[in-house]
């Protein structure tokens, strides 16, 4: 969604109640509060998509407290859990893994078979550059997966090998890392944080090429991915500039890769991509 269209969506979202009448319907009622908690975020104001979503969760608290029936306590629970995994992911986005902590430890206690939690935690560990609560974390995860059996997707199975992979790369063990990452995209293709992340220990472990590769098959995945695929979400600023680099270093001609991959970017990007860091 363009930046003026969310500015758009945010006012008349402003405009609707979220207070919840009993006739209201109580998944439509979190569904707006969450969106509106949501939108300032990419209109620039974290802070307010933080406090924002911190409100909802204090919604669905003070509901699950109050609902009558099992049912709809359960409800109410999940959507608190939801919210608070909206917190979390806030806080490490900016950059504040230890107030993610607090909020992911509640959720290990409210959901102690979420092997999500726990994957989380390691990572909230990494940022902090502590290696060993890392490791205790995704080992964590690991066996709670295991633990799932046949229930367990690819997904969380590939999210396994990504976090081991990313435990080497913050411990400098590249050849670990890119084995471990080359299994992450095994299991999906469209792992985009597995294929960035490979490419970055390619790098550091001397070979260009194969992050160079691993990067521009990122790029051109997106060419026929859905416009909702995870695989867009490899249009980062950070792979732009990586491939500039790598360019500089490994092309037979710099600056015509350069342009080649930018005018690709222009083509595929969505509209508030930050094109500064076309710059050459």
């Amino acid at each position: 969604m363009a930046r003026g269209r969310r500015a758009e969506a945010k006012a008349a979202l402003d405009g609707a109640a979220v207070g919840r009448d009993d006739d209201d319907d109580d998944d439509a009622t979190f569904a707006l509060a969450a969106l509106r908690a949501e939108l300032p975020y990419h209109l620039n104001d974290a802070r307010g998509s933080l406090d924002a979503m911190c409100a909802v969760h204090a919604m669905c608290a003070r509901e699950a407290r109050e609902a009558r029936g099992a049912e709809a306590r359960e409800a109410w629970r999940r959507r608190r859990d939801a919210a608070a995994r909206g917190v979390a992911r806030r806080h490490m986005l900016g950059d504040d893994p230890r107030a993610a902590l607090v909020w992911l430890d509640a959720l290990a206690r409210s959901e102690p078979d979420e092997p999500a939690h726990f994957s989380a935690a390691g990572r909230a560990h990494l940022m902090m550059g502590d290696l060993e609560g890392a490791r205790l974390c995704f080992e964590a995860a690991e066996k709670k997966t295991a633990a799932l059996g046949e229930a367990a997707t690819e997904a969380q199975r590939g999210r396994v090998l990504r976090d081991r992979g990313d435990y080497f790369l913050t411990g400098l063990r590249f050849p670990e890392a890119r084995t471990a990452f080359a299994a992450a995209m095994a299991k999906g293709e469209t792992d985009v944080a597995a294929k960035v992340n490979s490419a970055v220990a390619a790098v550091y472990d001397g070979d260009l090429n194969s992050s160079r590769a691993l990067l521009e098959s990122g790029l051109a995945n997106v060419v026929n991915a859905d416009v909702n695929s995870k695989a867009r979400a490899f249009i980062s600023p950070s792979v732009v500039k990586n491939l500039n680099s790598i360019y500089e270093l490994t092309a037979r001609s710099p600056a015509e890769a350069k342009r080649a991959m930018n005018d690709f970017i222009k083509l595929v990007a969505p509209e508030d991509f930050d094109v500064t860091c076309m710059a050459t």
